[in-house]
C-alpha cells in the first residue's frame, strides 16, 4: 500500500504524466484504487482536483440557453438560483431576486446559500453508505445494533434509507411533547419516542411511506457510529474533501443572522397577503438529516461531479442508492437511498420544501443536472419540466465531447 502512494506521488510531480493521471482516474474509481478506510475519521483532504471538466459549449448554445431560461424565470417571477450543467460543466448558473427581502438585499452573482430542505437526504444517505463501505455497519443491520436505546428491534438501516420503516412523524411528536425552551436535537427526539412508546404505522418492509423521521434516525446513527456530530461528520467526509466551501449542516449553536452577514446566505420567506414574511429558525430546525443542510448551486455541481465519478463511494455502492426499493411482497417502489426515481425516464431526483424554501435536484440520464433553489416558498412545480423542454429544443453542442473522448484521441 505504501509503495502505491509513493508511485502515485511521483506521478503527480511529473508534468509528463498528466495523461496517465487522467487515464488512471477514468479507467476506474479513485475510491476503489486504495484499500477501504477503517478509520472513520479518515477522508482524503482534497478530492476536488480529481475531476475538472474540460468541455466547452458553443457560444450559440450558451446564448440560446441563457436567453431562454432568463425569459422563463422572469415570466414565473422566480426568486433564487438555477443551475444547468452537462457532463460536469455549467452552461447556466444565475440568480435573480432577493436574498433578504425586507433589506432589499439582492442575491449575489454567485454562491448564494439556500436551505436544501429534503434535498438534504442524499447527503444523509451517502454518509450512511460511507460507514457501510468502511465496514462499520451493514445495510440490513437492526438499527438497535448501533443505537442501543432504539425502541424498534425489527427496523433495519435499509428500512430507514428507503422509507419502509413505519415510523411515526417526528414533527407531531416534537410539537405535542417537547416542552423545553431550547431546540431539540437527535438524542432528544429519540428520548421522546422511547418515553411515548409510539407504535409503528406498519410492519417494517411492508409498505413505502415517506418518512422524515427515518432520516433523522440515520443522522443519529451516523453520530453513534462515528462518535461525532452529524454536522461535523458531513463536513469532514463530504464538504471538505470536495471543497464545498459554502455548504454546512445547521446546528442550534449557529447564528444564521450572523452567517448571513458573513456569507451570501439567504433567508426563507412565506407570503402573507401581498407581503413576504421572513421565517425565523423553527422549533424542529435543530433536528437534521431529513433537512437542515445549506448549500449553493456551485457546491451542488461539485457534489454531482463527485457522484458521477465515484470519488466518495464506489460505483457498486452508489448503485444501491439509485435502485428502487423492494418491499416484502416483491413490489418495487420509486425510491432508493435519498433519491426519488423515475424508472421510465431513468431520472434520479429529489425535491424539497421547508419553511420558505423550495428546492429541486435532478440528474438526467445524459449526464445533465438541473438544480433549482428558491427562498420565497413560491411553487416551483413544473419548472424542471419547462427547463427540460427548453433544453430538448436544441441538442447540446459540446467540444471536445468529454474528457474520456479527449483522452481516447490523444
Amino acid at each position: 500500500m505504501k509503495s502505491f502512494f509513493n508511485t502515485l506521488a511521483s506521478l503527480f510531480t511529473s508534468s509528463r504524466n498528466t495523461l496517465f493521471i487522467a487515464l488512471f482516474l477514468f479507467s476506474g474509481n479513485y475510491h476503489q484504487a486504495v484499500e477501504k478506510q477503517t478509520d472513520i475519521g479518515m477522508a482524503e483532504s482534497d478530492l476536488s482536483f480529481f475531476y475538472t471538466p474540460s468541455i466547452e459549449f458553443t457560444e450559440e448554445y450558451t446564448q440560446y440557453v441563457e436567453h431562454s431560461i432568463d425569459s422563463l424565470l422572469k415570466r414565473r417571477g422566480f426568486n433564487g438560483s438555477v443551475l444547468i450543467a452537462h457532463k460536469g460543466a455549467a452552461v447556466y448558473n444565475k440568480s435573480r431576486g432577493y436574498a433578504r427581502h425586507w433589506k432589499k438585499q439582492e442575491l449575489a452573482e454567485k454562491e448564494n446559500i439556500f436551505q436544501l430542505a429534503s434535498v438534504s437526504k442524499q447527503f444523509t444517505a451517502l454518509s450512511t453508505l460511507l460507514l457501510y463501505e468502511r465496514g462499520l455497519i451493514n445495510l440490513d443491520d437492526p438499527v438497535v445494533k448501533h443505537i442501543e436505546e432504539f425502541p424498534y428491534p425489527d427496523i433495519t438501516v435499509r428500512h430507514l434509507l428507503n422509507h419502509t420503516s413505519g415510523l411515526q412523524n417526528y414533527f407531531y411528536v416534537i410539537e405535542h411533547f417537547w416542552k423545553k425552551d431550547y431546540l431539540p436535537v437527535h438524542e432528544d427526539m429519540l428520548a421522546l419516542f422511547i418515553k411515548q412508546s409510539l407504535p409503528l404505522n406498519f410492519t417494517p418492509g411492508r409498505l413505502f411511506s415517506y418518512s422524515n423521521t427515518g432520516y433523522v434516525f440515520l443522522a443519529l446513527l451516523v453520530e453513534k457510529v462515528s462518535g461525532e456530530l452529524f454536522a461535523n461528520f458531513v463536513h469532514k467526509n463530504i464538504f471538505e474533501p470536495l471543497r464545498m466551501n459554502n455548504s454546512f449542516v445547521f446546528h442550534p449553536s449557529m447564528n444564521l443572522e450572523q452567517l448571513s452577514d458573513e456569507k451570501n446566505l439567504t433567508m426563507g420567506y412565506e407570503r402573507m397577503g401581498r407581503r413576504l414574511r421572513e421565517i425565523p429558525v423553527d422549533y424542529v430546525d435543530g433536528i437534521t438529516g431529513d433537512k437542515g443542510i445549506f448549500s449553493c448551486t456551485e457546491d451542488l455541481l461539485k457534489w454531482d461531479n463527485a457522484l458521477e465519478n465515484n470519488l466518495l463511494i464506489s460505483a457498486e455502492t452508489k448503485q444501491f442508492a439509485f435502485e428502487r426499493a423492494l418491499l416484502k411482497n416483491g413490489r418495487r417502489v420509486n425510491y432508493g437511498f435519498g433519491y426519488r426515481i423515475k424508472p421510465k425516464e431513468n431520472i434520479i431526483y429529489h425535491n424539497g420544501w421547508w419553511r420558505g424554501y423550495r428546492t429541486a435536484y435532478v440528474r438526467l440520464p445524459d449526464n445533465s443536472l438541473i438544480v433549482i433553489l428558491n427562498n420565497t416558498n413560491a411553487s416551483i412545480i413544473g419548472l424542471e419540466n419547462q427547463i427540460r423542454k427548453v433544453l430538448d429544443k436544441c441538442k447540446v453542442p459540446i467540444f471536445p465531447q468529454d474528457n474520456q473522448q479527449l483522452l481516447a484521441s490523444s
